[in-house]
């Protein structure tokens, strides 16, 4: 199962789409594509991850892996946090 940048990637080849790709043509295109950003299966919207992204568009498949491997790998571990630590972050901060 591809997943994270790699899964960006994959979307725009499959549309048929070349580099440089804008991050509003995705959205515009694909904004409800549900992207696995991780081997276990978390997912999130493409919108989603532009917006956390902040990116205006990529120039290459290195390029998505540089700009979106950063907020997938952190999105991953945010997410693998346990239900105590969750409670934790909800009540202490």
């Amino acid at each position: 199962m591809t997943h994270g940048p790699d899964a960006v990637h994959e979307l725009i080849t499959e549309a048929g789409w070349s580099y440089p790709v804008t991050s509003r043509r995705l959205e515009e295109r694909r904004p409800m594509e549900n992207i696995t950003i991780d081997e276990n299966g978390n997912s999130m919207m493409l919108s989603e991850l532009l917006h956390e992204a902040d990116v205006q568009r990529f120039e290459s498949h290195s390029d998505v892996q540089d700009k979106l491997g950063p907020i997938c790998e952190a999105e991953s571990t945010a997410r693998q946090t346990g239900i105590v630590g969750k409670l934790k972050a909800a009540f202490l901060g």
